[in-house]
């Protein structure tokens, strides 16, 4: 008789750990993640950012109505950017666009809708005006080139254009 009392207990566990089991093995369905939400590192309303020269100098300072960190991509990104560029004995630029995007070294900055340069020359020639709708813009180098039309205006002079190579400190 006890034989059959162990056997009884020993199948109506086995019978329940079998429910159980069969209750679990459909599992509810995961969160779908949507990508666009991925979150950010860290995001800041009316950032302003200064880089410097090799000797500590500031030579450029960023202004944006926001700037977000994407951790992922280890990138930084801007919204209605403007970077004062201001070079050591050099002509000083003033850069806008819509957005902007760069490494988080600030190596170079890739400016996106609507971006414009204008000079602001302190030696009395006329100021120059760039206008494209992307322009990539190395800080450390000077440099802003662009694969898209240009407009370009100094004074009485206008010229249209398919791309751009410059180098603002020295005015090429």
């Amino acid at each position: 008789m006890r034989n059959t009392v162990v056997m009884i207990v020993l199948a109506l566990l086995a019978a329940a750990t079998g429910l159980l089991r069969w209750q679990r093995a459909t599992p509810d369905p995961a969160p779908a993640v949507d990508e666009s939400t991925t979150p950010l590192g860290y995001y800041v309303h009316g950032a302003r950012l200064t880089g410097t020269d090799e000797q500590g100098r500031v030579i450029y300072r960023i202004s944006a109505a926001r700037l977000d960190e994407l951790p992922g991509e280890n990138r930084l990104r801007f919204e209605s950017v403007s970077v004062d560029y201001r070079p050591v004995d050099e002509t000083p630029w003033e850069i806008s666009a819509a957005t902007a995007s760069g490494p988080r070294d600030g190596s170079v900055f890739e400016l996106t809708g609507n971006v414009e340069l204008r000079s602001a020359p302190t030696d009395g020639a006329a100021p120059m005006f760039m206008a494209t709708a992307k322009l990539r813009f190395w800080p450390d180098t000077s440099r802003a080139e662009s694969d898209e039309t240009v407009e370009f205006r100094a004074g009485d002079l206008y010229l249209e254009a398919k791309g751009l190579r410059t180098n603002l400190k020295d005015d090429t």
